[in-house]
């Protein structure tokens, strides 16, 4: 069964029923609208070097227009056999003869349509009557694209192949190619159809020749130097131009996959394109859609690929294995193992493609590779590089990890090394992990100890014992150095518990970091005697300097019990319970500290001298707790061996005792009070008085206010100078109450039995309290 042809000329006779351009035959049923796309695709001008009255040779050579349109939306597809004739029947000048075809999807048999060029059944004449028959079109054999292209235009076509494929995809710049003659276009547009993917063959619209191919419509349109087209810079930009004969090429870019098939050639494009149908999803449009499917069917059949087109194949490959054959993808696997170019990336990305195909020699062969690139830079392994899943690639990396540490000299290579070992589970015992520690870190660590610890380490524990007892080993001869190590190490990269298994380390590092911080000694001596009394050695680390009297306080509230029995921290404790001065403020320590030593029984310890003060200063605080407690005639017995122990004791009990005997004062009544006022220090009646008018100054205490006037009134007369000096503590205080308390406590003294005290402070408050407003004012002395 053939396929409907026409022909289209100016005739005499014809399907119009008048003279002029029409169709003079057509196989009937052929719509109106192909004839119409026919007319409208076909006409021809001759090139402009031919002259009115051309011979039979110069018309046979004027240019020959093969056209193709591909059908859209199921209307057929149109190839066109244009010749230019010379005069018509009535000897008009111009005259043109087209003999085209209509074409169904299979019409062709496989053959492309730039096949038919020079075919032998293209007509060039009319003919006597209207109806043709279908016509069975034979391909003409006429092209040998490999020669064409083998004849130096190999440089032409990864440029020429993406124009045309950026024209038929997205309807870009359409390509215009002048040649001296149309036949060279007609073997271009044959080699680019070898070289383009089949799909898109027949979606390519070509036309060999147009007088004016600024204005066709197809995707590539031939022209030559005579026509009305003129290479300048707008039609460089407007068109793809290849102006083959004047050397002038447009600007544009070159797919990587045009350049593989430019390399390929159209022999090999062949194959290539019959497996790379095999290996498509069926969603490829474009050469970005096509390419890596062009490079895996190349890599298949083993063509010449370069870095890039691997890059390709290498992102393509993960997403597609599933669906492809695993014979196909262990072969394309192994032929991108094999390739020079190959990146470590793309080689993890084949780990992890041969571990989805279950394929355990591929598997095996690309750990092997993978691990042989990480050793290459080890330090640059990504940081989700694969476990070892494989026998032979466990083997292989044991094999190469061993040969480089064993006898390596420590440097960041070999940590490097080490640590990718570690991370892709080389197979390492606990004691070649621990040797790598010793003779490999801790070398590296001791020779800039400002460095950071390798990360490897957080996650290897025979590693850091390794460290560690590198580091021990060293503390003798480079104690400085091994501390700012072990400094870092503690930072989080060793936890701490690992310390203690290395006292001499543990020590150091605890001593270095209370050294800088107080609040920090007392928790690392609990730490470095867990088990046993503290060590002398750890102590003096600890207090180089000894203590002061806040330091003993807080060891004495924080120390177990048993820590006592270190005679290094109770020589601290004795030393400072033993020194004659109390510096301002450390009397509550002193009486904690003298405390702690009674209720924890070291008194018999405590050398002479601290032990005495140990003793005064408990016996002056048993003394004071009993005045608190005592009242009426046994406190004022109390208070006055209180006054006595006061005077029989030395510093720094009665530097204490001093400043406990005011309060007991302030308890007493009026007859004892004036008697002991008389036998404390003076700095003892100071102190009384000043409490005393803070305390009547904040409120109307009407029972000290009586026993004070009580001896106020005493020393009257007997003792002026202790008389004024109440007098003016008295006039400070209760000189500003409010007059209904000093009502009262007149009314409280007028009960008195002692002679005279009620009109003494009659006379007292006329003389010292002012009237109204005054007595809130402040009195002149």
């Amino acid at each position: 069964m053939g396929v409907p042809q026409m022909y289209y000329t100016s005739c005499e006779s014809g399907l119009a029923g008048y003279p002029g351009f029409q169709f003079n035959a057509a196989t009937p049923g052929v719509p109106g609208a192909v004839l119409r796309r026919v007319e409208q695709a076909t006409s021809y001008e001759p090139p402009r070097s031919l002259g009115y009255e051309p011979t039979a040779e110069q018309l046979a050579a004027t240019p020959v227009n093969l056209c193709y349109l591909p059908g859209a939306d199921g209307e057929p597809a149109i190839l066109a056999h244009t010749v230019f004739v010379g005069n018509d029947y009535s000897q008009r000048f111009g005259n043109y003869f087209v003999h085209a075809l209509s074409l169904g999807p299979d019409d062709l048999a496989g053959a492309r349509p730039i096949d038919f060029w020079a075919a032998g059944f293209w007509a060039r004449s009319e003919v006597p009557f209207a109806e043709l028959p279908e016509l069975d079109p034979v391909p003409s054999q006429a092209f040998d694209p490999e020669g064409f292209l083998r004849a130096g235009r190999q440089g032409t076509v990864p440029k020429l192949l993406t124009a045309v494929e950026r024209a038929i995809v997205t309807g870009d710049r359409p390509v215009i190619v002048v040649a001296e003659e149309t036949t060279e276009v007609a073997h271009w547009i044959a080699a680019l159809c070898e070289l383009l993917p089949p799909a898109m063959v027949a979606r390519f619209a070509f036309a060999t020749y147009q007088y004016r191919p600024g204005r066709g419509r197809e995707h590539l349109v031939g022209t030559v130097p005579t026509s009305d087209f003129t290479v300048t810079d707008s039609a460089l930009r407007s068109f793809a131009v290849f102006d083959l004969a004047g050397g002038t090429v447009s600007g544009g870019d070159e797919h990587p996959l045009a350049e593989l098939l430019a390399v390929a050639g159209p022999a090999d494009a062949r194959f290539l394109w019959e497996l790379a149908g095999q290996l498509a999803a069926g969603t490829e449009r474009d050469f970005d859609g096509w390419y890596p499917v062009a490079v895996a069917a190349a890599l298949c059949v083993r063509l010449p690929v370069n870095e890039g087109d691997l890059a390709a194949v290498l992102a393509w490959l993960p997403g597609n294995a599933g669906r492809l054959p695993p014979e196909t993808v262990t072969q394309i696997a192994e032929e991108c193992l094999d390739h020079e170019a190959l990146t470590l990336p793309q080689c993890l990305v084949l780990v992890e493609v041969a571990a989805g195909l279950r394929d355990p020699d591929l598997h095996a062969n690309t750990e092997v590779s993978a691990f042989e690139r990480l050793l290459r830079d080890p330090a640059a392994a990504p940081a989700d590089v694969p476990r070892l899943a494989t026998p032979d690639g466990a083997r292989y990396a044991r094999q190469q990890v061993t040969t480089r540490l064993g006898g390596a000299a420590p440097g960041d290579d070999t940590v490097a090394v080490l640590s990718l070992a570690v991370r892709t589970r080389v197979e390492l015992s606990d004691a070649e992990l621990e040797g790598y520690g010793h003779d490999l870190v801790t070398p590296l660590l001791l020779a800039d100890p400002q460095r950071q610890p390798p990360a490897v380490l957080r996650s290897v524990p025979a590693l850091r014992r390794g460290v560690l007892r590198g580091l021990g080993e060293a503390l003798a001869t480079r104690e400085r150095g091994v501390l700012a190590v072990a400094t870092r190490l503690a930072g989080g990269t060793v936890p701490e518990e690992e310390f203690a298994a290395h006292r001499p380390l543990q020590r150091m590092l605890e001593v270095s970091r209370a050294a800088g911080d107080p609040r920090r000694r007392i928790p690392a001596l609990k730490r470095l005697s867990d088990s046993a009394p503290p060590e002398r050695a750890v102590v003096t680390a600890l207090w180089p300097h000894g203590w002061e009297l806040d330091e003993a306080a807080e060891v004495a509230r924080e120390a177990p019990e048993r820590f006592w029995a270190s005679d290094a921290l109770f020589g601290l404790l004795d030393d400072v319970l033993a020194r004659p001065e109390i510096p301002p403020g450390g009397m509550p320590h002193f009486v904690a500290l003298t405390a702690f030593v009674t209720r924890a029984k070291l008194g018999e310890r405590l050398s002479p001298a601290a032990r005495d003060r140990v003793r005064e200063m408990q016996a002056c605080v048993k003394l004071v707790q009993v005045a608190e407690k005592a009242t009426g005639g046994k406190l004022s017995i109390v208070a006055g061996d209180v006054v006595e122990q006061l005077l029989a004791v030395r510093p720094p009990a009665s530097q204490w005792l001093a400043g406990q005997l005011p309060a007991v004062l302030l308890r007493l009544d009026g007859t004892t009070l004036a008697e002991l006022l008389l036998k404390v220090p003076s700095a003892v009646r100071r102190r009384y008085r000043e409490q005393l008018a803070d305390t009547l100054s904040r409120g109307a205490d009407l029972g000290l206010a009586a026993t004070t006037f009580e001896a106020f009134h005493r020393f009257t007369g007997t003792q002026p100078d202790h008389a004024r000096k109440l007098d003016e503590a008295l006039t400070a205080s209760v000189a500003r109450w409010k007059s209904r308390d000093l009502d009262a406590l007149e009314k409280l003294l007028s009960h008195s039995k002692v002679d005279g005290l009620a009109e003494h402070l009659t006379e007292w408050r006329e003389a010292r309290v002012p009237r109204g407003f005054g007595r809130f004012l402040p009195r002149r002395r």
